[in-house]
C-alpha cells in the first residue's frame, strides 16, 4: 500500500512540472515543428537563443529565473546582444510552451534583424 501511495505521489508531482520546446539545434529557414515537452525538476523558465548571423535557435529549460540587465527575478523578456562574433537574441519566459515559435521564423529574423540595424532594439 506504500508503494501504491508513493507512486501515485510521484505521478501528481510529476504533472506539476513545466513544459518547454526543446530544440538542440533549428534553422530559422525551417518552420519550427517542436512541441512542447517535460522540463526536469527543478525547472522554472523557458529560453530561447537566436542566433541571427548564422540564423539558426536553440530552445531549451532553464532552472534559474529570467535575467534582465544583470538582475534576477525579471519579468519575461528578450534582449538582443551585439558582439564581434555576431547578433544574438535571447528571450526568457515563465508558462508552459511560452518559448514557441511565431507563424513563421523567417519572418521573426527579418524583423528583428531589421530593427536591430536601425537601433530599435537595444
Amino acid at each position: 500500500m506504500f508503494i501504491f501511495l508513493m507512486v501515485l505521489a510521484i505521478s501528481f508531482m510529476s504533472t506539476d512540472s513545466l513544459t518547454c520546446h526543446q530544440v538542440g539545434a533549428g534553422n530559422l529557414s525551417i518552420a519550427d515543428s517542436s512541441t512542447s515537452t517535460d522540463c526536469g525538476v527543478g525547472s522554472l523558465t523557458c529560453v530561447k537563443v537566436v542566433d541571427l548571423t548564422r540564423g539558426t535557435y536553440t530552445k531549451q529549460c532553464q532552472s534559474l529565473n529570467c535575467t534582465l540587465n544583470g538582475v534576477s527575478n525579471a519579468v519575461a523578456n528578450c534582449a538582443n546582444t551585439s558582439t564581434v562574433t555576431g547578433n544574438m537574441l535571447t528571450c526568457c519566459c515563465y508558462g508552459d510552451g511560452c518559448n514557441s515559435a511565431p507563424h513563421s521564423a523567417s519572418y521573426l529574423a527579418i524583423l528583428l534583424t531589421a530593427l536591430s540595424a536601425i537601433g530599435f532594439i537595444v
